[in-house]
C-alpha cells in the first residue's frame, strides 16, 4: 500500500486507545452509511483520553464522569488536519478493519440474496434430478420451492443450519428432499411396498439415525410430508405415526406395543392364531405394532374392556382373574405409560365394537393427563375407573408433586378428573394404582360375572 495509507494503519493499529473509538465509529457507519451520530465511550481510560485528546488536537477535561463522546463529523473533520488528510472517514475504516464497509441495509439485502440463491441452488438440484432420473423428485423441488417462498415447512430450521455452515445446510437439505422422492402418499416406496424409516435414513445419507425424531433431518422429512399432504406438523406420536404410515414409512414393528389378555383379533373373519394360543393358555400376550397389521376386528368376551397404564398392575390383574371360570375371564389391556399407535389403533378397534372401555391410571398429573387424552378420544365408550377423589384418598402416597407439575392438572377436561385434581393441588401427594388392586379386581369379578 502507498506510503501514507501505510503510515494511516499503523500509527491508529498501533496507538493504544483507538480501537473502541474505531468500533463505535463503525456501529454509526453501519446505521447511517455516512460520517453521522454521536460517539460515546463510557468509562473512556486514560489511554483512550489521551489518544483522542492528541488526535483532536484539544483537551476533554470538560466532559466529566468518565464518559468522552464526540461527533463523527468531527472526528472526519479532524482526521483532514492530519498528515493522513487525504483519506475519508470511510477510507480510513476500511483500511483499519480490512474490509470494505457497508451499512446494516446493505449487509440485511446481500444476506437475504444469499438466502435466496441457496434456496434456488437446491430446487434447481431437485429439478435435474427429476429430469435425468427421478419421476417423483418434483416433490423435493416442490418442497424447497414452498419452503422459500411461503418461509414455513422448515424454513426456519433451514435458516438456522444455513447460518451456522451453508455447505451442511445444503447437504441436509439435499438429504431430506432425496427421501422425500422416495416415498408417495399410499403407496409406500415408489419401488413398491413400505420402506422403515432407519432404511430410508440408511439409502439417502449413509447414517440410519438421519430421520431419528429431534434430528433437524428428521424434522425436515416431517415438515416435507405434512406439505406434500397439505397438514399441519404432528403434535403428538400418534399424528407422526399416522403421516409415516401415508407414505409407506415404518418407524419400527417392536417400540409400539401394548400388553393384552383375554382378546380376540381377526383378520378378514379369520382369528388371529397366535394370540388365540395365549388366550387359551390364559396367558397374556405383548402385542406388537406389527401384530396389528391387517386386523379388522378385536374384542373381548364380555362386553367391557379393563385398561390400565401400570404393567404390574396389569400383571397382578392378569394373574387373578385365571381364577375366574373361562368364560368369564376379562379382556384387559395395559398401555404402558403413555399410549403408542399400538394402543390407539387397538382402542379404536375395541370401541368399534361397542364395549365399555374402564380406564385406570395412576392418580398423579401424568397418569391423569393420559386418562383425560383417552376420554376426550372416546367419550361415549370410556368410563375412568377408580380415579374419582375417594380412591385418590385410599391410594395417596407421601411422595411429594412439584408445582411444575402440579400445573399440568389444570388442562384436565373431565369433570370427574377435575374433581380429583382439586383433591391433588390441595394435598400436593401421588395416588398410585398399586393400592387399589383389591378393589378393581373386585370391579372386574363383578362386571365380567354378570
Amino acid at each position: 500500500m502507498p506510503d501514507s495509507r501505510k503510515d494511516a494503519y499503523e500509527y491508529f493499529r498501533k496507538t493504544p486507545g483507538f480501537d473502541r473509538c474505531f468500533q463505535e465509529l463503525r456501529k454509526k457507519w453501519n446505521s447511517y452509511g455516512r460520517a453521522a451520530g454521536i460517539v460515546k465511550l463510557t468509562a473512556a481510560s486514560k489511554e483512550e483520553r489521551r489518544a483522542l485528546e492528541g488526535f483532536f488536537g484539544k483537551s476533554f477535561a470538560d466532559q466529566t464522569g468518565g464518559t468522552l463522546s464526540f461527533s463523527v463529523q468531527s472526528f472526519e473533520a479532524a482526521l483532514k488536519e492530519t498528515a493522513y488528510g487525504e483519506l475519508n472517514l470511510q477510507q480510513l475504516m476500511e483500511l483499519y478493519f480490512g474490509e470494505p464497509m457497508k451499512t446494516n441495509a446493505a449487509r440485511k439485502a446481500e444476506r437475504e440474496e444469499q438466502i435466496r440463491l441457496f434456496f434456488e441452488n437446491c430446487r434447481q438440484f431437485f429439478l435435474r434430478r427429476e429430469h435425468e432420473m427421478c419421476e417423483t423428485a418434483g416433490t423435493a423441488a416442490d418442497w424447497i420451492e414452498t419452503v422459500s417462498q411461503e418461509k414455513k415447512y422448515g424454513y426456519q430450521l433451514i435458516l438456522k443450519e444455513w447460518k451456522r455452515n451453508p455447505n451442511h445446510a445444503e447437504r441436509l437439505v439435499r438429504t431430506v428432499g432425496m427421501a422425500l422422492e422416495m416415498v408417495v402418499p399410499d403407496g409406500g416406496e415408489t419401488s413398491g411396498g413400505s420402506i422403515m424409516l432407519a432404511v430410508l435414513a440408511a439409502r439417502v445419507s449413509g447414517d440410519p439415525h438421519c430421520f431419528d425424531r429431534g434430528t433437524a433431518a428428521g424434522q425436515l422429512l416431517v415438515s416435507g410430508l405434512c406439505r406434500d399432504a397439505c397438514v399441519d406438523i404432528p403434535s403428538n406420536a400418534e399424528e407422526l405415526f399416522a403421516l409415516y404410515l401415508r407414505y409407506g414409512i415404518q418407524m419400527d414393528e417392536i417400540s409400539s406395543m401394548v400388553a393384552v389378555s383375554g382378546l380376540h383379533l381377526e383378520r378378514n373373519g379369520t382369528l388371529h392364531p397366535g394370540l388365540e394360543g395365549f388366550l387359551q393358555a390364559g396367558e397374556p400376550f405383548l402385542l406388537m405394532q406389527k401384530n396389528l397389521d391387517g386386523v379388522t376386528r378385536a374384542y373381548g368376551a364380555g362386553s367391557c374392556v379393563f385398561v390400565v397404564e401400570n404393567e404390574m398392575v396389569f400383571s397382578h390383574l392378569c394373574e387373578q382373574s385365571r381364577r375366574l371360570p373361562e368364560g368369564g375371564r376379562p379382556a384387559l389391556l395395559c398401555t404402558m405409560g403413555q399410549p403408542r399407535k399400538a394402543a390407539w389403533q387397538l382402542l379404536d378397534l375395541l370401541t368399534a365394537e361397542n364395549p365399555a372401555i374402564f380406564y385406570a391410571g395412576d392418580l398423579d398429573p401424568e397418569g391423569m393427563d393420559i386418562a383425560d387424552r383417552i376420554w376426550k378420544r372416546y367419550p361415549d365408550a370410556v368410563h375412568l375407573w377408580r380415579m374419582g377423589p375417594e380412591d385418590y384418598e385410599k391410594s395417596r402416597s407421601e411422595e411429594e408433586i412439584s408445582d411444575r407439575r402440579l400445573s399440568m392438572l389444570s388442562r384436565l377436561q373431565n369433570p370427574l378428573l377435575r374433581s380429583t385434581a382439586a383433591q391433588i393441588q390441595k394435598e400436593k401427594k401421588a395416588g398410585y394404582q398399586e393400592a387399589l388392586l383389591d378393589e378393581m379386581l373386585a370391579d372386574i369379578r363383578e362386571r365380567v360375572c354378570l
